[in-house]
């Protein structure tokens, strides 16, 4: 008789090990869709029933997908939904793993199970999340589905200088909406610091194109963001970031996934890269398989702060895929 039980699923560390197989492979997942002109992943994955974006590590498991099969709709579908609108999955299609994180409370228990009561005779609570695996199918997967859920992807010619001026523009906006000094001087690097709230970027010249100067600046604002006086993160605010060390790499991971986000919602074709982080990015995520959901989850929030200070309405809602449960 054979005694040996199956090891319980780890959702963690399932999705953890596909974010470390694509970084093991060399790009990283929120880079793919610009490495892939094939791809439509310029775009936010939605749901194609709502029209929600979806949120955080999820951007990176649809991305991943759409840039290895091809996709090139940016919306995804239950296969339940599917059928509720008249149409099916095609047989053979294999669906994309998403995750629901949700956060809640509960009382706090000693290790005799019992209830830990505070000083003023109250339970005392703890905060637990519920992770929940779901399935979602691109809608080129599906058949009969309602002609308009489907977006045209015209191949697009390259940006006019207006076009690109936008996009320079809404940067601009971005940095005046945050009261964040930039210093523009003759510089081997770029670089944010947090003790003056200050970015100092290399002149102009020094960048082949005024995308790769504007995509190096997202960059650095991000980092920004993490200032005490706004999303106060512990890679910014906290002193103790080092080359070289976790918060540093963390912080790092945060700032290109966040710059990355914003990139696709406002629409610049180029995000910033450093390929030198991958080995202690992967390092992190190997010690410590809830850290691509913190790194995403603060990446969203940090493309949140930057899209508030546009003073725009925001046209977008984040989606949680147990809204749609398959």
């Amino acid at each position: 008789m054979n005694t040996q039980s199956t090891p319980k699923f780890d959702l963690y560390q399932d999705v953890t090990n596909r974010i470390i197989e694509a970084l093991e492979a060399g790009t990283a997942p929120w880079l793919k869709p610009w490495k892939n002109s094939s791809s439509f992943g310029l775009n936010l994955p939605k749901n194609a029933v709502s029209n929600r974006l979806y949120s955080g590590v999820n951007i990176l498991l649809l991305w991943l997908s759409a840039d290895k099969n091809g996709y090139k709709q940016s919306k995804w579908i239950t296969a339940r939904a599917a059928n509720e609108l008249g149409g099916h999955v095609r047989k053979g299609e294999k669906a994309t793993l998403v995750v629901s994180y949700r956060p809640t409370e509960r009382e706090k228990l000693d290790d005799n199970g019992n209830v830990i009561i505070d000083e003023n005779g109250n339970p005392e609570m703890e905060k637990i999340a519920f992770l929940n695996k779901h399935y979602v199918f691109n809608i080129e997967q599906c058949e009969k589905l309602p002609a308009e859920m489907y977006d045209s992807v015209p191949i697009s010619p390259p940006e006019t200088e207006a076009e690109q001026y936008t996009e320079y523009n809404d940067i601009r906006t971005i940095l005046k909406g945050m009261e964040l000094n930039v210093n523009i001087r003759p510089s081997n690097r770029a670089y944010y610091c947090s003790n003056s709230d200050t970015v100092t970027m290399p002149e102009k010249k020094q960048f082949n194109t005024m995308n790769d100067f504007y995509s190096t600046l997202l960059h650095e604002i991000v980092h920004a963001t993490g200032h005490k006086k706004r999303l106060d993160r512990v890679g910014i605010s906290s002193g103790k970031s080092r080359f070289g060390n976790k918060i540093y790499a963390f912080e790092e991971l945060i700032a290109e996934m966040g710059s990355a986000f914003l990139c696709a919602h406002i629409g610049f074709n180029t995000v910033p890269q450093n390929a030198s982080y991958i080995d202690s990015w992967i390092k992190v995520l190997k010690e410590d398989k809830r850290a691509i959901f913190k790194a995403a989850g603060k990446a969203r929030n940090a493309c949140d702060y930057m899209l508030d200070t546009l003073k725009v309405e925001r046209d977008y809602q984040w989606y949680y895929p147990d809204e749609d449960a398959a």
